[in-house]
């Protein structure tokens, strides 16, 4: 558990890097430049998502089925060299339709060079998640924690420099990045050389792929529709809607780190004692309190929304608070479901993964298009809740069919709904009066939401579970 916390907690702040450098960009960008960065970065994490295209699960997957150390540094090497193989394939033909591919997203200027920069990132990026997961997974501590976390703060460093004493703009910021992914690649390589050696054949890659195949295509799918979110609110709406679009998806990270962190416990957790008699009891209990933590702090998010756009961004960006709620919302759902989709863990049927991450690509896409000639970047907001809550479905009810679990739902969805109703009200009052109106009406959610819960969703014992865990901490 102490290394669940130690690796989960450092990958959690190393993914942070982009909330902790926000208020400082958000700060010296117009809302456009912001919302064209934000655009480029999230298209680099896409890219190297393609590359690695699974082989991080795999290798994690494949790696302790060894204890012969040169078996293992077989699979290691054939998996990164199957990584580089497919970099130095595809990424020079990349580059060389750099213009055409360019002009398929979205429309600002010097978009070549930005995609250029971007190109020129990915080996480094590779090498940094490849390097920092075989850290992870040799329990490698002290190099883990230095490649996690030094990153981001050198990397905060350096954007801090260009704008305060080059007055940064895109072009250069981008290079910021570069640079820093350029060092930590370098350092990553020099902590994991000693697990590399010259490959003996691919058997041992042929063994991994029909594993990492369709882990990649989920991976590729998850982060393949926060990049199609952008380019459809760009093509929409413009490239200044964009950057609305950009400072909210940060809000709202604030409740997927705190999903994220609960997701690191659970997971291993929830795996280790499915065979017990009491796991039906305790996955509700997990489930119901999860769920009503989850419920008041989206509400609690969506009510500071306004102070903390004007804090981190400024007053420009205010028009990216209208998106908070449903943002924060579908992560909630997602996060929610994360504990209700345990069956497909326990059943080790993950292509199962594959339908519900495409249902949430097709119903968000469409919803974007269908709803934003009516609601403007609302309706952006919302396609991507909608696309959540069917992901959350379906995943639920294929979990369900794969390994059938005693679930309590009725009173999940009951505080559920409650919170969506309360939610949508403050964004309603939001269009027809103003932010004192629509926090008044969160404020009371949360009071409604804290009380109906705690009578509720929690039966006696499970209350007074809560309440000795209380006392203990």
């Amino acid at each position: 558990m102490k290394d669940t916390f130690l690796y989960g907690g450092a990958a959690a702040i190393s993914k942070a890097s982009a909330f902790i450098s926000f208020p400082l960009l958000a700060h010296h960008l117009s809302k456009a430049d912001y919302g064209t960065l934000d655009f480029y970065l999230v298209m680099g994490s896409l890219l190297v998502v393609l590359f690695v295209f699974g082989q991080d699960g795999a290798v994690a997957r494949y790696f302790y089925e060894y204890e012969d150390p040169s078996e293992r540094k077989q699979i290691i090497s054939q998996s990164l060299i199957f990584q580089l193989a497919g970099l130095l394939l595809f990424l020079p033909i990349v580059w060389i339709f750099a213009d055409f591919l360019s002009g398929l997203l979205i429309n600002v200027p010097n978009r070549i060079e930005l995609f250029k920069i971007v190109l020129l990132q990915i080996p480094f990026l590779l090498l940094i998640n490849f390097s920092r997961n075989l850290l992870k997974w040799t329990f490698a501590r002290n190099q883990f924690l230095i490649l996690s976390l030094g990153a981001p703060l050198l990397q905060v460093g350096l954007l801090y420099f260009a704008v305060k004493y080059l007055d940064a703009d895109i072009i250069l910021l981008l290079k910021v990045f570069l640079l820093s992914n350029f060092i930590f690649s370098l350092l990553g390589l020099c902590f994991v050389v000693k697990w590399l050696t010259i490959p003996c054949g691919f058997k041992r890659l042929g063994e991994m792929l029909p594993f990492a195949i369709p882990v990649g295509v989920i991976g590729v799918l998850g982060i393949f529709s926060p990049t199609m979110e952008r380019m459809c609110v760009e093509q929409l709406l413009g490239v200044s809607s964009l950057g609305d679009y950009a400072v909210a998806t940060k809000i709202a990270m604030l409740i997927a780190f705190a999903a994220n962190a609960f997701q690191t416990a659970w997971g291993p957790f929830s795996l280790s004692i499915h065979k017990g008699k009491n796991a039906s009891e305790t996955y509700n209990w997990v489930l119901k309190v999860f769920c009503l933590c989850t419920c008041i702090m989206t509400l609690i998010i969506t009510f500071l929304a306004q102070p903390l756009v004007n804090l981190l961004a400024s007053e420009k960006f205010n028009g990216s608070v209208i998106l908070v709620f449903p943002l924060v919302m579908g992560l909630a759902i997602q996060a929610v479901s994360w504990v209700t989709e345990i069956g497909i863990g326990i059943s080790k049927r993950s292509h199962l993964n594959l339908y519900s991450f495409a249902s949430n690509l097709i119903v968000t896409i469409l919803g974007i298009y269908f709803l934003t000639p009516i609601l403007g970047i609302l309706g952006v907001g919302l396609a991507v809740m909608v696309g959540f809550l069917t992901k959350a479905l379906l995943a639920s009810y294929l979990a369900q069919a794969a390994y059938k679990l005693d679930w309590s739902y009725r009173p999940v969805i009951l505080i559920m709904l409650v919170t969506l109703l309360f939610g949508l009200a403050s964004m309603r009052m939001q269009y027809i009066s103003d932010f004192t109106s629509s926090n008044l009406i969160l404020f009371l959610g949360i009071i409604v939401i804290i009380s109906v819960g705690w009578m509720v969703l929690l039966n006696r014992n499970e209350r007074k579970r809560v309440l000795s865990l209380i006392r203990i901490s």
